[in-house]
C-alpha cells in the first residue's frame, strides 16, 4: 500500500506550500442517488476548516480565513505531531455521547472545554513538496489515510462508501445525522463550488443574517425572537422570526453579542410587518437554523436556532436552492457554460461571480459599443479579487464557434485575441474569471490607428483633489488647442481623459502629440504633477501617463467593473462632475444603475468625429 501511495505522490507536481486556499464547496441537491464512480461520506455538522502544517507550525482557518488556532489549541498540537508539510481539508465537530456531531455543542466549546472535539479530515491538498489538487479524489484519500494516525482521538480520517448513496442517506436519517456528501471519485480539488461534490440534507437548514430581535414574553429573558434574513441582489430580505431552540445559556450568549450592534435603522430593504416592537441591529451576526420548509412567499416555517457561525461573512448568506438530483447525471458538454456562479469574488462585500455576470449582462448595452471589434486583453481572476490572477492575450484554447477572434501581428509574434462583440461573448469571458474589461485603443481594420488617445492620471500617493485639478487643467488646455475631451473615473485610483481621433492618425503620431500635451499640463502644474516613469521618483505627485497610447496598450473600458474593494466601476462623467468632492467610490456595483437611469451616457462622442491634430499642433506651438 505504501509503495502504491509513494507512486501516486510522485505523479503530483512539485510546488512550494501554497498560501491559504479557498475550499472546494458542495452543490445542494434535493434527494440522494446511487451512481457508479461516486463515493459518499457523512456530512459533518461543525466548522469547515483547512489546516496548513509545516512541521511545528500550523495554521488552522475557516473558509473565510478566520483563524481557529486560539479556539482549538488541542487540534493544533495534534497536527504538529504529524511531522509533515501538508494542507488538510475537513470539519471541526463536537460529538455527543452517541458519536453524532452537533453544531449546538461546538458553540459551547469555550465554556465547556471537556467537550469531545474532533477534526474530521476528508481531503489532503498538499504533501511534502507535492501539490495534490490535480490528483483524483480517491488517490488523495489513499494518501491521506496513510498520513493520519489511527490512534488519535483528535484527528479522524473521514471514511466513505461507494456508489450506494440512497441506502447511506437512509442510515443517516435513522441516526439523525445532518446529511451526506456525494463526491465524484475522479474529481480534482477545485477552489470553488462544484457539482463534482454535492450535499443532501436530512432536514432543511439555512444560514441567516440576524437583523433584529423582539422583547421577551412570559418567563423568557433577554429577547423573544430573532428577525433574520438573507441577501438577494445585494439587499437583505426578511425570511422569518426565530424563537425556538434557545437555552438560557444561548439566550445570554447571543444577547451579549446583539447589544453592541443595536441601531435605529431597519437593515431589511422592505421592513417586515408585525405586531411586536423590534430592536434593530447591524447585520453582522450569522446564525444557523433548521426549519420544516419554505412557504410560498419565501418564509421559513418553524425555524429552530442551532447556533451562531463565525466562519463566514454575513454578506455571503444567500438562500440555498437545491438542484434536482438529476443535475449530476447531465453531461458536461450539455451544461450551461456559466459555472460556479456562487463563488465569492469579493470576500468582504460578499459579491459572487454570479453578481459579476449579472452586472455585465445588465450593463451590456452600455459597454459593448466600447468593446466591439477591439482585441481584448483578458485579466483572469478565477479566485476573485484576493488574488492577482493573470493576463492572457493569446487565446490558444478551443473556443465556441460563435466567438470571433482576431490575429494581430506584433513585433516578434502573432497573437490571437478574443473580440467581445456581443452579450454572449461578454458573458463567456466573465465566466473565464474576467472581472475587468481591457480592450485595445484600436479596432480591427485599422489596428495601427487608435480611435482615441488617453491621458491616464495616476495619483501616485497624491491627494485625489490634485488629480481633479490636473484633469480640469488638461480639459482647459485641450479646449484651447481645439480638442474635445471626455473624462471617466478609472475605477481604481485616478481619472482617464479621452480625446476622439476617428482612427485618422498612426500610433506614432498620436504618441508624439500626446507627449506634448502632457508636457504642457506638467509645465502648468509642476509642483503637483510628474512625467517620471519610475514610481519612486514621482511619489506624492500625479503621474500624467501618456504611454498608454503605444500599440497593444489597453485601459479599463468605460463601465468596466474593477477588481478592488467595494467593486467600483470605471464611470464616464460630465465635466461639471469633475470637482473636489468627486470620489472613485461614488460609482460602484451598488450605485451604478441608479445613475444610468437618470443620466445618458456622456462618453458616446469618443467613438464619433475626431479632432484635427495638425491644427492642434500649431496651437500648441502658440501656447509654448
Amino acid at each position: 500500500m505504501k509503495s502504491k501511495v509513494s507512486d501516486i505522490l510522485h505523479s503530483a507536481p512539485l510546488r512550494r506550500v501554497p498560501k491559504k486556499i479557498h475550499p472546494m464547496l458542495c452543490t445542494l441537491l434535493d434527494a440522494p442517488f446511487d451512481k457508479k464512480g461516486w463515493i459518499f461520506e457523512i456530512k459533518w455538522d461543525g466548522f469547515r476548516a483547512l489546516a496548513t502544517v509545516q512541521k511545528d507550525k500550523v495554521s488552522l482557518y475557516s473558509r473565510n480565513f478566520t483563524s481557529f488556532n486560539q479556539k482549538f489549541p488541542k487540534i493544533i498540537e495534534a497536527l504538529k505531531s504529524l511531522d509533515v508539510d501538508a494542507i488538510f481539508d475537513g470539519e471541526i465537530v463536537a460529538l455527543d455521547n452517541k458519536g453524532v456531531s452537533q453544531f449546538q455543542l461546538i458553540q459551547n466549546y469555550k465554556t465547556s472545554p471537556s467537550q469531545k472535539i474532533v477534526y474530521c479530515i476528508f481531503d489532503i491538498l498538499y504533501l511534502n513538496g507535492h501539490d495534490l489538487r490535480t490528483l483524483p479524489l480517491l488517490q488523495r484519500k489513499a494518501i491521506l489515510e496513510t498520513i493520519l494516525p489511527k490512534s488519535s482521538s483528535l484527528l479522524r480520517y473521514s471514511k466513505h462508501i461507494t456508489e450506494k448513496g440512497v441506502s447511506f442517506f437512509k442510515k443517516a436519517e435513522a441516526k439523525h445525522l445532518e446529511g451526506i456528501i456525494g463526491k465524484d471519485a475522479s474529481s480534482s480539488y477545485q477552489t470553488h463550488r462544484s457539482k463534482d461534490w454535492v450535499k443532501i440534507k436530512t432536514k432543511m437548514g439555512q444560514e441567516v443574517v440576524v437583523c433584529g430581535f423582539t422583547k421577551p414574553r412570559n418567563s423568557r429573558t433577554k429577547f423573544g425572537a430573532l428577525l433574520v434574513g438573507v441577501y438577494e441582489k445585494g439587499k437583505l430580505r426578511y425570511v422569518g422570526h426565530v424563537g425556538g431552540g434557545f437555552s438560557t445559556e444561548s439566550l445570554d450568549a447571543v444577547y451579549l453579542k446583539l447589544k453592541p450592534l443595536i441601531q435605529s435603522k431597519c437593515p431589511f430593504s422592505i421592513p417586515p410587518k408585525g405586531n411586536m416592537p423590534v430592536t434593530w441591529v447591524k447585520p453582522k451576526l450569522l446564525a444557523e437554523v433548521s426549519f420544516s420548509n419554505w412557504t410560498k412567499d419565501g418564509m421559513m416555517r418553524q425555524p429552530i436556532f442551532k447556533g451562531l457561525r463565525s466562519d463566514k461573512k454575513s454578506k455571503q448568506v444567500r438562500k440555498e436552492n437545491p438542484l434536482p438530483k438529476e443535475a449530476v447525471n447531465k453531461k458536461k458538454e450539455t451544461q450551461d457554460f456559466f459555472t460556479h456562479k456562487d463563488k465569492i469574488f469579493w470576500p468582504k462585500e460578499g459579491y459572487t461571480k454570479g453578481d459579476v455576470l449579472a452586472y455585465y449582462t445588465q450593463i451590456a448595452p452600455y459597454i459593448l459599443p466600447y468593446l466591439k471589434d477591439r482585441p481584448m486583453i483578458l485579466h483572469r481572476q478565477p479566485n476573485g479579487i484576493v488574488e492577482e490572477g493573470f493576463y492572457q492575450k493569446n487565446v490558444e484554447q478551443k473556443l465556441p464557434k460563435w466567438i470571433k477572434t482576431a490575429v494581430v501581428k506584433h513585433t516578434n509574434r502573432k497573437v490571437n485575441y478574443i473580440l467581445v462583440n456581443d452579450l454572449k461573448t461578454l458573458q463567456y469571458v466573465v465566466n473565464l474569471g474576467c472581472i475587468e474589461m481591457h480592450p485595445l485603443n484600436s479596432r480591427i481594420g485599422h489596428l495601427n490607428k487608435p480611435d482615441y488617445f488617453v491621458l491616464d492620471l495616476d495619483p501616485s500617493g497624491a491627494d485625489f483633489k490634485h488629480v481633479v485639478e490636473v484633469a480640469k487643467t488638461a480639459h482647459e488646455i485641450l479646449e484651447k488647442i481645439g480638442l474635445k475631451s471626455y473624462c471617466k473615473t478609472s475605477g481604481s485610483k485616478g481619472l482617464h481623459i479621452y480625446v476622439p481621433l476617428a482612427a485618422k492618425y498612426s500610433f506614432a503620431i498620436v504618441k508624439e502629440f500626446v507627449s506634448q500635451v502632457a508636457l504642457l499640463i506638467h509645465e502648468k502644474l509642476p509642483k503637483t504633477t510628474s512625467l517620471e516613469r519610475v514610481p519612486a521618483k514621482r511619489k506624492g505627485k500625479v503621474y500624467i501617463d501618456y504611454l498608454q497610447n503605444n500599440p497593444g496598450q489597453a485601459v479599463a473600458a468605460p463601465y468596466s467593473l474593477r477588481a478592488r474593494p467595494h467593486a467600483p466601476i470605471a464611470t464616464p462623467l460630465d465635466w461639471k462632475e469633475v470637482k473636489s468632492t468627486l470620489s472613485i467610490l461614488d460609482f460602484t456595483l451598488e450605485t451604478i444603475f441608479k445613475r444610468i437611469k437618470k443620466k445618458k451616457d456622456p462618453f458616446k462622442p469618443i467613438l464619433g468625429r475626431g479632432g484635427n491634430l495638425h491644427k492642434s499642433l500649431l496651437l500648441i506651438e502658440k501656447l509654448k
